[in-house]
């Protein structure tokens, strides 16, 4: 039953983390797109959105180069990368400690990702995101 439980907890951590995401690319793309459509390139929408992708970032996941790489460029999509609603979520591999998820997109770029989450510290964290490149190789990518 423990198993069961921990793999729930990291669910609803990944979950939690997607809404966030899909919510927070929603509104920038959006602003973004509002920006750019009156001639503007405001920097501070930037500045605002960067802090808000932080935020999200430092709540879900272990910090390292390549989960915060996309505070570099701020890239937003749409639709989003993330969509509790679209995507085919699947528990891949379960651990007492560790369960890694594959993420299907299916709409927009149709990305085939795995997200490994862990049990540090009495809590659950997304410690790395793998996408599957065309030559069949997962590679690490930007949360």
């Amino acid at each position: 039953m423990e198993k069961l439980d921990n793999r729930n907890a990291a669910l609803n951590l990944l979950n939690e983390f997607m809404v966030a995401m899909n919510t927070w690319e929603i509104e920038f793309f959006q602003a973004r797109n509002d920006s750019l459509q009156k001639g503007e390139d405001d920097s501070s929408l930037k500045v605002a959105y960067g802090e808000k992708l932080k935020m999200i970032l430092d709540h879900f996941a272990i910090e390292d180069k390549a989960n915060f790489g996309r505070l570099i460029d701020l890239g937003c999509t749409n639709p989003p990368t993330y969509d509790v609603g679209s995507d085919v979520i699947e528990v891949v591999s379960s651990k007492s400690q560790e369960v890694i998820v594959g993420v299907e997109q299916t709409v927009g770029a149709e990305v085939s990702s795995r997200i490994t989450l862990i049990f540090k510290k009495g809590d659950w964290e997304i410690k790395k995101k793998e996408s599957l490149g065309y030559d069949e190789k997962w590679k690490r990518s930007p949360l």
